[in-house]
């Protein structure tokens, strides 16, 4: 039986028990009890809510069914009974992490503190629970930065060593990208000059990658915003080619630019086969292995020249994966300026660490730079423009800016440097400090500007300059090239050179011209090459094989045009052959004479007509042997005007002496050659034997002489024609005039219809008939002497009519047209009228109107008409010759054939015009062109 002090003692302790049991039931601390058997008898709220189980899920049941993973259960078992059997601890009393099994099914790490007890004879587990999942996330964010950090130096180190292969060096850092992101399943980067590479899912697939994407895609936003971009899922996001990504596996990628300085040179990109794979973190991550692996990339192009600054870093970059201050190693040897500068208003922009390559740059010593700030180094003109830069980065983004600005060294001159400024912000996203990376790019730049200006020289230097692979692939050319052959230098990029300019060697082949390229390291030769505009060129090609800084073999063409060179020779070869044909066959006899009077060559020809061979005068002196003495000294003074160049041939006839002894008359044309510093040379002489014309030549002056007295007699006869017929003229028209006076006399006194009078009138006809032939001769002889001169007048047009119309009969016919002063001899004007009306009346039956006209020029037209049978077609050419008459109205009509011959002839003496027109309703018009007053 107990007594009363144990009573007390249990009251005691079950109120101590319950105050337990109600903290541990309440607690933050997950708690689990479990007898010998693994059967769980507490489980309190805190490990309700960290797995999931319920108190009367759980309690009750064996803890390795429902906690323990299956994987580890018998291990679990054995460590029971072990501990039960033997009583030693193996994880009893100290915290051990462990997997338990959530309500759900997942596996979460916890740290189990483990304890045994007896209670009521029985042995009894407890254990405190806590959740390492913040802890583990910590921890392994930690890792992660870890790995990430001894990542990107691995990579650098492996693209370094991969720096003499740059297809390789590009192959790592895709190998590299993969292994740094564990949720990556491809990777691929690929750079602005064409260089590519890819790993997993993304290998051999280049349409993803953002260099080649189309506007808007996710590469090139990440190139447009200058920062890394991500997709969660490929599936809906519209900035990715979803088919592609589907195709080979990719659910969502990640994207990063990069930069050299400020210059673009490519693009890093990884994907992964999950939705949603990359985080903020991740991205962050991608962004400085791009920012590191761009900085490498560019060393590795400049592999030959950095080869010991990289072997330097390399080294370091091993001794930093054993130590555990790896960051500050390198920072402490890489080769850029690496400085953290403060954001704090205080001290803003002041330098807090600086590593010895910044006082490489500067020229000031670590401990001079940490007293200084960004305002202290900078050029004072760039000092504005980067604290307003600095401050926008800080209080609205970006986190990363690359620049260039001038330093002034502590020896006081200039430096340019590239400037990446990266902040760095704690958990809040509120700035911690700023990590600012500076790289000497003086030298760069002036090696930059060396190269722009040579690039510039090369392409105005007006031949065509070209960059050629040893297999022909073009990979640049000049503004020379483009000129000459009509390509322009993005067309030709990446062709064969031979296939587009489709080339034709003139001696050898493509395969000798690069043996000897590969063998000698020069070739020089003559090329044809196709112009784009289908014409066909030939080239001075000189080549000459070059190795890049990578060791690419590449080969540098100039090209010469030599085509209208060529064309010359070509032309100058076939002259010579036409010359030689020409000269050798020709007719006529030619030689080439030397300066000295010798002959050089000879054709049959010349030889013939000198009764000689050929090859006896070759050598012969011309002048002294050939030529006729009183030639010699014309020839001599001729052929000194060639020297002086005041002619460059004369051409004179002289004599050449034949083989039998008599002379040969020839016409001699001799010209002057010159050679090519425009100096004489020798002498063509191409002489035609003119005997046989000379001989006609004064048979032909003979008769002309012959001529000259015949023609004298037939002039004499002519006027002694022409004064015979002007004195009868003159003595029948006296005797005329008294028949006409004394017919009209008696007519007048006989009576009308008797005999007599009609006698009279025949009388008076004949003589009138006469009157007429007499004037008319009289005309003739004084147009034909050329006596025939007018003394011009102001002459009424109307009143000349109206006594031209009387004086023919004529005063029923019209007259239109208003009255005109005429500038005319009045009588000639009346002979030239009444000479037209008698016309009409003779050959139409009389004019049926006359009118007067203007005329373009100021002139006046007098027009007069009839409605006759018209001019024959045939006669209207002959119509104003004298003593022509249409054989129409020869036998029907009495005429002289003068009358038109006299009317335009005296038209003409009056300035004036005579022509016939065919009246449009039949007849004709005959048209008096007159100068008016």
């Amino acid at each position: 039986m107990r007594g009363p002090e144990i009573d007390e003692i249990n009251v005691s302790e079950r109120a101590e028990l319950e105050r337990l049991r109600q903290i541990i039931s309440t607690g933050p601390t997950g708690f689990v009890s479990i007898d010998a058997d693994g059967i769980v008898r507490i489980w309190n709220r805190s490990a309700c809510r960290l797995l999931g189980w319920t108190p009367d899920e759980i309690i009750g049941r064996p803890l390795t069914e429902l906690l323990i993973p299956a994987e580890l259960r018998a291990a679990h078992t054995a460590g029971m009974a072990r501990y039960l059997a033997s009583g030693e601890p193996t994880v009893i009393g100290k915290p051990v992490s462990l997997a338990a099994l959530h309500a759900d099914g997942r596996r979460i790490e916890l740290e189990f503190t483990i304890w045994p007890s007896w209670v009521g004879g029985e042995r009894h587990f407890y254990a405190f629970m806590r959740d390492m999942s913040e802890q583990r996330a910590a921890e392994e964010q930690a890792a992660r930065h870890t790995r990430v950090l001894l990542a990107t130096i691995d990579a650098q180190r492996a693209v370094t060593a991969a720096a003499h292969d740059h297809d390789k060096a590009l192959r790592v850092v895709a190998e590299q990208v993969m292994a740094v992101f564990p949720a990556a399943t491809g990777a691929a980067v690929e750079l602005m000059d064409g260089g590519f590479a890819a790993a997993g899912a993304l290998t051999g697939y280049t349409g993803l990658i953002g260099v080649r994407a189309r506007p808007g895609s996710l590469a090139g936003e990440a190139i447009d915003r200058r920062r890394v971009v991500r997709c969660a899922d490929t599936a809906t996001d519209e900035r990715v080619d979803r088919e592609a990504c589907l195709r080979i596996g990719v659910r969502s990628m990640c994207a990063a630019p990069l930069y050299s300085g400020d210059r673009l040179i490519g693009v890093v990109k990884a994907g992964s086969d999950r939705p949603d794979a990359f985080g903020e973190v991740d991205a962050h991550h991608l962004e400085l292995l791009a920012a590191s692996l761009a900085s490498t990339l560019r060393y590795v192009d400049d592999y030959a020249r950095n080869a010991t600054l990289l072997a330097e870093r390399t080294a370091a970059l091993e001794a930093l994966e054993l130590s555990d201050t790896r960051f500050r190693l390198t920072f402490e040897n890489s080769p850029l300026g690496l400085a953290l500068s403060s954001v704090d208003e205080r001290s803003f922009g002041r330098y807090l660490q600086v590593n010895p390559a910044m006082s490489a740059i500067t020229g000031y010593s670590a401990e001079e730079l940490l007293g200084m700030s960004f305002r202290d180094l900078q050029h004072p003109d760039d000092v504005a423009a980067t604290e307003t830069a600095l401050r926008q980065m800080i209080t609205t983004g970006p986190d990363t800016v690359r620049v260039e600005r001038r330093y002034v060294h502590r020896e006081g001159r200039t430096i340019w440097v590239s400037i990446r400024v990266a902040v760095v912000r704690g958990g809040d996203r509120a700035p911690s400090y700023v990590v600012v990376q500076v790289e000497d790019v003086t030298a760069q730049r002036a090696a930059d500007a060396r190269l722009r200006q040579m690039a510039a020289l090369l392409k105005i230097i007006p031949v065509a300059v070209i960059v050629r692979r040893l297999d022909g692939t073009v990979l640049w050319w000049n503004s020379g090239a483009q000129s000459l052959y009509g390509w322009t230098p993005g067309a030709a990029a990446g062709r064969l050179s031979d296939r587009l300019l489709n080339t034709v060697f003139e001696d050898g082949s493509a395969a000798e011209q690069r043996a000897t390229l590969e063998s000698d390291g020069v070739w020089s030769g003559r090329l044809q090459h196709l112009t784009a505009a289908g014409r066909t060129v030939s080239v001075l090609s000189r080549q000459v094989v070059h190795r890049t800084a990578d060791g690419e073999v590449e080969v540098l063409e100039i090209n010469t045009d030599v085509t209208a060179a060529r064309a010359a020779e070509q032309a100058l070869a076939l002259n010579d052959q036409r010359f030689r044909a020409q000269f050798t066959h020709s007719a006529v006899g030619q030689v080439i004479r030397a300066l000295d009077g010798s002959l050089i060559a000879v054709n049959e020809a010349f030889a013939g007509m000198l009764g000689r061979f050929a090859e006896d005068l070759i050598g012969r002196d011309v002048d002294e042997e050939l030529l006729g003495p009183d030639d010699r000294s014309h020839m001599h003074n001729e052929i000194a005007g060639l020297f002086a160049g005041d002619a460059t041939s004369y051409t004179h006839e002289a004599r050449l002496r034949h083989a039998d002894g008599y002379w040969v008359d020839a016409e001699i044309t001799v010209s002057l050659v010159r050679d090519s510093q425009n100096r004489p040379k020798h002498l063509i002489v191409v002489a035609t034997d003119v005997s046989q014309r000379r001989i006609a030549e004064r048979a032909r002056d003979d008769a002309a002489a012959a001529l000259a007295e015949r023609n004298t007699a037939l002039e004499v006869a002519n006027q002694l024609k022409l004064d015979i017929i002007g004195m009868l003229g003159h003595e029948i028209s006296n005797p005329l005039s008294a028949i006409l006076g004394y017919s009209d006399l008696l007519a007048d006194d006989c009576e009308a219809g008797t005999p007599a009078a009609m006698g009279i009138g025949v009388i008076s006809r004949q003589a009138q008939r006469l009157d007429e032939i007499v004037r008319e001769v009289l005309s003739m002889v004084s147009i034909d002497a050329g006596n025939l001169s007018a003394v011009r007048g102001e002459v009424s047009l109307h009143d000349g009519i109206a006594q031209a119309l009387e004086s023919a009969g004529a005063t029923g016919v019209p007259v239109t047209g208003p009255d005109v002063a005429l500038r005319f001899n009045p009588g000639h004007l009346q002979q030239v009228l009444v000479n037209l009306l008698s016309n009409a009346a003779k050959y139409a039956g009389g004019a049926t109107c006359v009118r007067i006209e203007p005329s373009a020029g100021g002139r006046v037209l007098l027009r007069v008409e009839d409605r006759g049978p018209g001019v024959p077609e045939e006669f209207r050419p002959r119509l104003f010759e004298r003593l022509t008459r249409a054989e129409r109205d020869a036998g029907s009509v009495r005429g002289t054939g003068l009358g038109l011959y006299i009317v335009r002839s005296l038209a003409r003496a009056n300035h004036g015009e005579v022509r016939h027109e065919p009246h449009p309703a039949g007849g004709s018009v005959f048209v008096l062109e007159a100068e008016p007053v």
